[in-house]
């Protein structure tokens, strides 16, 4: 079968496979087999796949977010023989390889996607990142439309019917109700919620404090609190989260708990303290920014929404400047890596990024200016396109680790 050279992870004997097209957005599948010394995936890795010849079908749908109308982008949209392997429970490696050409394609901005397959049954795949809906599918022959359920992505945990979802913390923020905006997305008690603070197994302390606790999640989040919570000034804890992200870990951070980011990896960020320097001096007052999309990718996808212009609300600190830093790659090999600008929005500083992401190690690191959900709050079912950008962006950022394109 012919070989497409294309950014696609594995995580070890696992199998665990997603797509990232080097130049352009990236996407998770899951495949039996691992890659051989060449870079082919070797045996198993579509089960018998001499049926896969003839391709008589043409699948077609859109991939739709957890609530069930935001089209999802550069999603990997795919048919097997074989039962996708687990996606695995906690924070894993997961770094790109090579995968065959004929059997997947990914999302337009739009989320629509066509597909070219041979009749028979199959085991029908979209993903992104560890979101992952599998389903049994019979192919017919000639243009074949996919139902809404089978594209959507799914908002729960559930294996046993072949829904994946990334294992989720997040510490209860004083200010940025993050929480509101996953519910919003579809994600409701999908996560972990832990308590500010003290107190008990389901506390902030309790999960910072913790290598292993920390090991059971894919993301972590941490809204904007006070400008020090007791805990972005222990570097026990921030050690702990260095060793998280490093592993695979994704750590997303807003505004005033910049801290947690500018402690445990400084050079990468430069923040603006209004002449008051020392911890805690990124905390500044209130601003809206009207907003510039940097990445193309997200440009495209907020344009097929006919969202082109807009402010990004409740802006509490400043990026005056994203720096290169000379590190290791997920392979301890050396590389350097520049935060990724996603958005940028003009602050009392002038245009400045607000919305940035770097790799290190085998995970990433989040950090916005302004809250998840704005100045809106109080429940609102409205979405923000700083609410719909934080899904784009954490969706990218949970692809496969790998150092082509732009890093994530």
């Amino acid at each position: 079968m012919h070989m497409t050279k294309l950014a696609v992870t594995t995580s070890l004997a696992v199998g665990i496979i997603a797509v990232a097209a080097c130049s352009g957005s990236k996407a998770g599948s899951n495949f039996q087999g691992v890659p051989d010394a060449s870079g082919a995936l070797g045996a198993g890795q579509l089960g018998d796949d001499s049926g896969l010849s003839g391709l008589t079908s043409t699948l077609t749908g859109t991939v739709l977010a957890p609530e069930g109308t935001i089209p999802i982008a550069g999603a990997l949209v795919y048919f097997t023989t074989s039962q996708p392997d687990p996606i695995p429970d906690g924070t894993y490696c997961d770094k790109c390889v090579s995968l065959p050409a004929d059997t997947f394609t990914t999302t337009g901005a739009d989320g629509t996607f066509s597909l070219a397959a041979p009749q028979g049954h199959f085991f029908f795949v979209v993903q992104k990142g560890q979101f992952r809906r599998v389903r049994e599918i019979d192919t017919v022959g000639g243009p074949q439309k996919i139902d809404k359920s089978m594209t959507t992505l799914p908002g729960k945990m559930d294996k046993a019917n072949g829904d994946d979802i990334p294992k989720m913390a997040l510490i209860d923020a004083e200010f940025d109700k993050i929480d509101e905006t996953l519910g919003k997305l579809g994600l409701a008690g999908a996560f972990d919620e832990y308590s500010e603070g003290a107190g008990g197994a389901n506390s902030q302390e309790a999960l910072l404090s913790d290598p292993a606790k920390l090991a059971q999640y894919h993301f972590v989040f941490r809204g904007c609190s006070s400008c020090d919570d007791g805990y972005s000034s222990k570097g026990e804890y921030i050690k702990n989260l260095q060793d998280y992200v490093k592993a695979g870990g994704k750590l997303y951070v807003t505004d005033w708990s910049y801290e947690y980011v500018h402690q445990g990896w400084p050079q990468y960020l430069s923040f603006e303290t209004n002449g008051t320097p020392g911890f805690g001096g990124g905390c500044i007052g209130e601003y809206d920014a009207p907003a510039t999309t940097i990445d193309p990718g997200m440009k495209d996808w907020l344009g097929a929404q006919s969202i082109t212009s807009f402010s990004t609300e409740g802006n509490w600190s400043i990026i005056t400047k994203v720096n290169s830093v000379n590190t290791t790659d997920a392979d301890g090999n050396p590389t350097t890596v520049t935060p990724h600008v996603w958005i940028a929005g003009t602050s009392p500083d002038g245009e400045t990024p607000n919305t940035v992401s770097f790799e290190d190690g085998c995970g990433r690191v989040l950090f916005s200016t302004y809250h998840t959900e704005g100045t809106t709050g109080g429940g609102s079912t409205d979405f923000l396109p700083q609410e719909k950008a934080l899904m784009y962006v954490l969706l990218e950022v949970s692809v496969c680790a790998t150092n082509s394109g732009p890093p994530r």
